[in-house]
């Protein structure tokens, strides 16, 4: 009787390990594909802009006052290629540089890739 009292927590324990092991299914590992077609999309070094006002004005200068150069509305993403500040007289508020001009911070949310971007823009209902 002695023998089988020693013999039952080893049991319960090679059963409790047979079952741990056979619950563990091995899976197949799913490849994750990276699309490299748009070599900009994760750049470190490239930020991107989602324009957040209903229509914004790209100016000519960091200025409210300086010519209006283009046009774009909610939802487009242009790549930032600089910021500054402006004067104290000027309002003193952050500028993005894009290819049509400078955008003022307030009309625009900034994020730093591409893909957060369109993201963020998909959620603002633009489309592709």
């Amino acid at each position: 009787m002695k023998a089988a009292k020693s013999f039952l927590p080893l049991f319960f324990l090679f059963s409790l390990f047979f079952f741990a092991l056979s619950s563990c299914k091995r899976s197949e590992a799913s490849e994750i594909v990276l699309d490299n077609s748009d070599p900009l999309a994760l750049a470190p070094d490239v930020r991107w802009a989602v324009v957040i006002e209903p229509y914004a004005a790209f100016r000519e200068e960091l200025s409210w006052d300086a010519e209006a150069t283009d046009y774009c509305k909610q939802g487009e993403l242009f790549p930032i290629l600089a910021s500054a500040l402006a004067s104290e007289e000027n309002g003193g508020e952050a500028w993005y540089r894009f290819d049509n001009g400078w955008l003022p911070a307030s009309a625009i949310t900034v994020y730093p890739n591409k893909l957060r971007a369109l993201k963020a823009a998909a959620s603002l209902g633009a489309k592709k």
